[in-house]
């Protein structure tokens, strides 16, 4: 099957800010955050759970359970959901297309939402309070534990939080619909300004 590949073009232009006064910023920054747009991403809806299995060895058992596979992570949302994303926008992960060849005969589909979501990162130590300005959820390792995803409302607009810590630093993925990717990150930068939020270039 022919896969459909558009030239792609982030929706997100990271704002400018004034730079900070000489020491007022730790060597290693307390938050980052990265435009992780264009990662590869599969919404899988069915009782697809042994067509997972075979495809990638093991999958999350409970809704919002967190996996990694390969170059990317598996999350259940609900018993028949699941998100399935790359890690970096040229991720070698199965794409909706070739699911959907292996889910062929059943009631199982996969759709692909790699065009229609911005994806951001925020990263380090104080992630979590960043992401406490605004979302309602709480964010304490006791309740939103690494392997964690949760369906939420942040920033006042719909936004699917996978947390999936690296290097022992805590590590949020943001997906938000496309079209509202400019304001969200807008809105995720302003609030971490307070803790010197770092916004880095994505070099995957």
């Amino acid at each position: 099957m022919t896969e459909y590949n558009p030239i792609f073009r982030s929706p997100i232009t990271p704002k400018k800010v004034q730079a900070s006064p000489s020491g007022s910023r730790s060597l290693a920054p307390n938050v980052s955050l990265s435009d992780h747009t264009g990662v590869k991403i599969s919404l899988i809806q069915g009782e697809a759970d042994d067509t997972l299995k075979k495809e990638f060895g093991h999958i999350p058992g409970n809704p919002d359970d967190l996996i990694e596979i390969g170059n990317g992570f598996l999350a259940r949302l609900t018993p028949t959901e699941f998100y399935l994303f790359s890690k970096s926008p040229d991720g070698d992960l199965s794409s909706a297309a070739t699911l959907n060849e292996k889910f062929a005969g059943s009631f199982v589909h996969a759709t692909d939402l790699t065009h229609g979501k911005a994806v951001s990162r925020l990263m380090g130590s104080l992630a979590a309070s960043l992401l406490s300005k605004i979302c309602g959820l709480d964010f304490h390792n006791s309740v939103f534990p690494n392997g964690q995803v949760a369906q939420t409302s942040a920033a006042k607009i719909r936004t699917l939080i996978a947390r999936y810590d690296e290097g022992g630093t805590p590590t949020y993925y943001l997906h938000v619909d496309r079209a509202l990717g400019q304001y969200f990150w807008e809105v995720v930068q302003d609030a971490g300004e307070e803790f010197g939020i770092e916004v880095v270039s994505n070099s995957n």
